[in-house]
């Protein structure tokens, strides 16, 4: 079966961006591989629930798939291309998140992050009851309130919030590129009775918010499995 090159925009994409993170996962001095083993759970257990929350939008019609930009095979009403994203995304920023840890390990603002978190979860929490008739931003703010104030409760993985927020600013770069192809062709088009309609170029502010929570679940699980038993603290 033969595809066009813009039937396959959204798996050009999905493998644009994972080339340089598995490439570069072998290097000698982060040797990211080594810690491959920890991925299966640090993605697969976000994937499944965000797949679960991709599913129920597209059926309810908060958003849409075009088909001139995917390949056309659909498991659960999702592309197969937006499976992949579930994996390539986390992958390439938890190879950020390593990075970001190597290179700047001595970066350390826990305690002004965590204050300005808990402000943050606050809020979110107060733009989730503003925006409750809208599906995409009442959702996507009450999730990241719940869960960014379940992971500030959890005092070991305080000492991770400086790296993991360092990191998310350099993913969003790499985000705005690529979720900048995908609102703008549009490769997903979202419905503007369900969302605040304020975007940064092409992109709903809610998709920033999205990936907040999507990539901090990765890292608390990621670091989860690598946690030393209080006692050896």
């Amino acid at each position: 079966m033969n595809f066009t090159i813009q039937e396959s925009t959204y798996l050009l994409l999905m493998v644009a961006s994972v080339v340089f993170p598995v490439l570069f996962s072998f290097e000698k001095q982060i040797h990211f591989v080594s810690r491959w083993k920890f991925l299966p759970v640090a993605i697969g257990i976000p994937a499944a629930l965000f797949i679960i929350w991709d599913v129920w939008f597209t059926r309810t019609g908060v958003w849409s798939f075009s088909d001139n930009y995917t390949l056309g095979f659909r498991l659960l009403g999702l592309p197969f291309e937006e499976w992949l994203f579930f994996i390539i995304v986390p992958f390439c920023s938890l190879f950020i998140y390593e990075n970001v840890k190597f290179f700047l390990k001595k970066f350390n603002y826990q305690d002004r992050l965590v204050k300005t978190m808990w402000s943050v979860a606050a809020l979110f929490f107060l733009i989730a009851i503003l925006g409750r008739d809208l599906q995409y931003t009442f959702w996507n703010f009450i999730f990241n309130a719940v869960m960014l104030t379940f992971m500030l409760f959890n005092g070991w993985f305080r000492k991770h919030i400086t790296h993991f927020f360092i990191a998310f600013l350099i993913g969003t770069i790499p985000m705005l590129i690529v979720n900048g192809i995908l609102t703008s062709f549009p490769v997903v088009s979202y419905n503007s009775a369900e969302f605040s309609n304020i975007r940064l170029f092409t992109i709903p502010v809610e998709d920033f918010i999205y990936y907040f929570l999507l990539f901090i679940m990765n890292v608390f699980l990621y670091e989860l499995q690598q946690r030393k038993p209080d006692f050896e603290n």
